[in-house]
């Protein structure tokens, strides 16, 4: 069975945990998920986005297995059959994704990820990440096990 670890850095709400048992519910016959949740690296009123992101950091690269793939603005943009390319040509032995915190990825996070793609254009909440990557995943499944996706 593939196996895939995400790490997302930020509280998860009830709804965000919602959303991600119906997504695990959905992609299980694909894929094993498991989901890393990281606190915040420290007030953002108090400290540097910088020094935040590095605390942040640390404790990601200590939860990375496998091939880590950041899942960041500034990343590789990709419709979705060729993110579904993406996700075939990936080995799924151990890879990790990485969705940081509302800082951002540290840059010695970024310069581990052998992959960067991006999920929109637009700045998005860690939680919304979350959710269109569950989908986006999801539906690259389909795609490459040749079943529909859209409805």
């Amino acid at each position: 069975m593939r196996k895939a670890r995400i790490i997302i850095v930020g509280r998860v709400s009830k709804w965000m945990q919602d959303a991600f048992s119906h997504y695990e519910k959905l992609i299980k016959r694909f894929v094993r998920i498991e989901l890393i949740k990281l606190p915040t690296g420290g007030d953002l009123n108090k400290e540097s986005f910088e020094v935040i992101r590095n605390k942040e950091g640390k404790k990601i690269l200590d939860k990375i297995l496998g091939t880590p793939v950041c899942l960041d603005l500034k990343g590789k943009d990709l419709s979705t059959e060729e993110f579904a390319r993406f996700i075939k040509d990936l080995t799924f032995d151990n890879v990790t994704f990485i969705i940081g915190g509302p800082t951002g990825l540290s840059q010695e996070v970024l310069e581990r990820c052998k992959y960067k793609v991006s999920l929109s254009k637009l700045t998005l909440s860690h939680e919304v990440a979350l959710v269109v990557f569950l989908e986006q995943l999801f539906r690259a499944f389909k795609i490459i096990n040749g079943e529909k996706y859209n409805y």
